[in-house]
């Protein structure tokens, strides 16, 4: 049986860097997973409340991500379920990102951030994997980073 889960936002952390140990320390810090209705505050209230995570926001270069989102493990903005039409969504540390996405769940489903580059290959910048298990969960934020590219997202959504 399919489940549908609805992607509501990513809150980014840290923009990509390249290799940044400040925000690999933050990342170590962070939750894997978070059932947002057991928060009592919003999930940026709630990383702001983490020492690390906060000095890896300020740390963070100002330049953003140009983000786009994939189901596949596979960077190709051609393919891409948000923003679409080959565009890009500028997000920077601090940000968060309306998405307002559908994707089926049979089983498992990737969901992959993307930071797109001109002149080479695209940056991963973290996946999560959504699960049909999660189902009447309610709201969820996963964590979505990458060492290589010292990128921290939450990824906010929902398995109906």
């Amino acid at each position: 049986m399919t489940a549908t889960a609805t992607i509501f936002d990513v809150f980014c952390i840290h923009a990509a860097t390249g290799t940044d140990a400040a925000a690999n320390e933050a990342v170590g810090a962070l939750a894997g997973k978070i059932p947002l209705g057991s928060l009592g505050t919003s999930l940026q209230g709630f990383v702001q409340s983490v020492p690390q995570a906060v000095a890896a926001i300020d740390a963070a270069r100002g330049d953003p991500d140009d983000l786009y989102v994939t189901t596949s493990t596979q960077g190709d903005l051609s393919q891409a379920i948000w923003p679409g039409n080959g565009s890009t969504g500028s997000v920077a540390s601090g940000q968060t990102q309306p998405l307002g996405v559908t994707v089926p769940v049979d089983f498992v489903q990737n969901l992959s951030l993307w930071d797109h580059d001109d002149v080479s290959a695209d940056d991963l910048l973290g996946s999560i994997r959504i699960e049909e298990s999660e189902r009447g969960e309610g709201p969820i934020a996963k964590l979505a980073s990458s060492p290589v590219e010292g990128s921290v997202y939450y990824v906010t959504y929902q398995v109906n």
